[in-house]
C-alpha cells in the first residue's frame, strides 16, 4: 500500500476471479453439452424401437387389412341376401366367418419409453410429443374393438357349443343338414353375422386402415431425424 500497488492488487485479484467464474461457466457448457448429447442419443435410441414396432405392425396390419376386407364383403352378402342354402354349401369361408378372427395388439415397447422420456425432460423433442399423440389415440381403441370382436368370436362358439347339437361335426368339417338349414332360414344366424360386420368390419377394419396410414407417415419422419445421425 505504501508503493501504491494496491490498484494493481485488485486489477490481479479481479483478473482472478474473471478466470474461476470464466472456468466454471466452460465447465457448465460442457457438462451442458454432454447432457444434451446424452439426451439426443437417448432419444434416437427411442426412435429407433418405435420405428422397430411400427414395422411389425405396419406388416402385420397389411396382412389383417384384405382379411376383413373380404369378411365385410361377405357378410354384406349374407345380411343384405338373398343367399341361398346353395350359396352355403359353395361358400367356404361362410362357415368360420364368425367363428375366426385375427388377433392383434399394437407393440407399445417403444412408446412406453418415449411417454417416459416426455415426462422427465423440460424441453420436450416435437417428434417425440406428436409419436405419442399417435400411439395413444390408437392404442386403447384397437385394443377394445379388437378384443370386442374375441368375445363376440368366442360367445358364438359357447352358444353352439351349448344349445346346437350339430356343433362337434362343424368343427370336423361336416355340414349336416341341421346346420345348413340353421345357416339359411334362422335370422339368429342372420343378426350374429351382422353383429360381427359392426364390431369387426365396420369398425376395427377403418381404424386398422387409419392406423396403418399414420403409422406410415411416422414411419418417414423417424427416418428423416435418424438419417442425418447415420450419415456422421
Amino acid at each position: 500500500m505504501r508503493k501504491g500497488k494496491v490498484g494493481k492488487y485488485l486489477l490481479y485479484a479481479l483478473g482472478e476471479i474473471v478466470l474461476v467464474v470464466a472456468g466454471i461457466l466452460i465447465a457448465l457448457a460442457i457438462n451442458n453439452a454432454n447432457e444434451k448429447k446424452k439426451e439426443r442419443e437417448e432419444l434416437l435410441a427411442i426412435f429407433s424401437d418405435v420405428k422397430a414396432d411400427l414395422i411389425i405392425d405396419t406388416t402385420l396390419v397389411g396382412r389383417i387389412i384384405p382379411y376383413y376386407e373380404a369378411r365385410e364383403k361377405l357378410a354384406d352378402s349374407i345380411v343384405k341376401g338373398p343367399f341361398t342354402r346353395q350359396n352355403y354349401e359353395e361358400c367356404n369361408d361362410c362357415h368360420s366367418i364368425i367363428t375366426t378372427y385375427v388377433p392383434f395388439k399394437l407393440n407399445d415397447k417403444g412408446y412406453g419409453q418415449l411417454r417416459s422420456f416426455n415426462q422427465s425432460k423440460e424441453n420436450r423433442d416435437s417428434l417425440a410429443i406428436e409419436l405419442v399423440q399417435f400411439y395413444s389415440g390408437f392404442i386403447d381403441v384397437i385394443d377394445e374393438i379388437s378384443s370386442r370382436v374375441e368375445a363376440d368370436t368366442y360367445e358364438t362358439l359357447e352358444h353352439w357349443r351349448n344349445t346346437q347339437p350339430w356343433f362337434s361335426e362343424i368343427l370336423s368339417g361336416k355340414l349336416p343338414e341341421e346346420y345348413l338349414d340353421y345357416i339359411t332360414n334362422d335370422p339368429e344366424y342372420r343378426n350374429r353375422v351382422a353383429f360381427f360386420n359392426v364390431i369387426a368390419c365396420k369398425n376395427l377394419l377403418p381404424a386398422l386402415k387409419q392406423y396403418k396410414s399414420q403409422a406410415t407417415t411416422a414411419l418417414t419422419k423417424i427416418d428423416e431425424r435418424l438419417l442425418p445421425e447415420a450419415l456422421e
